[in-house]
């Protein structure tokens, strides 16, 4: 999979931002989910897909964490 300039750029700017990683997946998946211009139909539900199974662990744990302060 090839990265847009315009990918690049967001990625940089979040990482600057010193966004949460949560934050970031979540962002970028609905970028993705929502970009319908840019991105092939199949290929944005594959990459929406696979964006979900590294968020889906990382947000139990994160309302894991809330849950115990």
């Amino acid at each position: 999979m090839e990265i847009t300039p315009q990918e690049e750029a967001m990625i940089k700017a979040f990482r600057e931002a010193n966004f949460p990683p949560l934050y970031v997946l979540v962002r970028v998946r609905n970028d993705i989910a929502n970009d319908v211009g840019n991105v092939d139909e199949m290929q944005r539900d594959a990459i929406v897909k696979t964006l979900e199974t590294y968020i889906g662990p990382l947000w139990e744990d994160y309302h894991a964490g809330k849950a115990k302060k």
